[in-house]
């Protein structure tokens, strides 16, 4: 049976272009793995449209943080509107948690998180537990924006605790004053910063355009399925 719970906005903050984290109460008691998802509902939302009112969302926060968050991009939709019109204080409702995206068991497997936009939720979920774990495993985050005011989270992720991490930033549009990567993210520079392609774990999360073309990427490079897990934000 699926948990409901009403929860608490406790804070909302704009942390890159057009883009908005929320922080919100957990549930006594609520626990989650990285990589899992929620619905949020509003009781009694003021914006409607087409359709449903409440909208699956992945978890950004961390099993062992405090407050659950959410991140996502503005747009003209009744239900972003109403997480845009939502103050410190007021309620909503969450379902979950839900998703089966999981990390390996062999804590010595690599992983490599390969996210675009408003992607970086589950990302940053997984590699802020990777570092309240002190795992020594090899993580590799390719992390694909249009433009530098777009990346989402870019200090924190920048300055991760693991021993094994690599964070890398690559913008497709927009490269003035940027020594980071340029271009969509391929298989030169998959292979240019995972050291071990053939045992690490692949985690993509985007758009669904931006997962079959990932998802192609990695096919031929002989990646096996297995090896494979994607979050569609499209």
């Amino acid at each position: 049976m699926i948990s409901q719970s009403t929860v608490k906005l406790i804070q909302k903050n704009e942390i890159a272009e057009n883009t908005f984290q929320f922080i919100i109460t957990k549930p006594k008691d609520f626990s989650f793995n990285s990589g899992q998802f929620m619905f949020l509902d509003f009781a009694n939302p003021v914006n409607t449209d087409d359709n449903p009112t409440f909208r699956a969302m992945s978890i950004a926060a961390a099993p062992h943080e405090e407050n659950l968050m959410f991140i996502m991009r503005g747009s003209e939709s009744a239900f972003k509107k109403n997480m845009m019109e939502m103050n410190d204080g007021d309620e909503m409702v969450i379902k979950g948690p839900m998703g089966h995206v999981t990390l390996p068991q062999n804590m010595n497997q690599p992983i490599a998180l390969i996210v675009a936009g408003v992607g970086v939720t589950t990302a940053r979920s997984i590699i802020k537990h990777e570092e309240h774990q002190k795992t020594n495993r090899q993580v590799t985050l390719l992390y694909a924006n249009r433009t530098k005011k777009s990346i989402a989270l870019h200090e924190e992720l920048q300055n991760i605790e693991l021993q094994n991490y690599k964070p890398v930033f690559t913008l497709t549009r927009e490269t003035q004053e940027w020594d980071g990567e340029t271009g969509r993210i391929n298989e030169d520079m998959i292979r240019k910063y995972v050291d071990d392609i053939k045992n690490t774990m692949y985690y993509i999360v985007g758009t669904k355009a931006f997962i079959e073309s990932m998802e192609e990427v990695l096919k031929n490079m002989d990646i096996i399925k297995e090896n494979i897990q994607f979050d569609n934000f499209g």
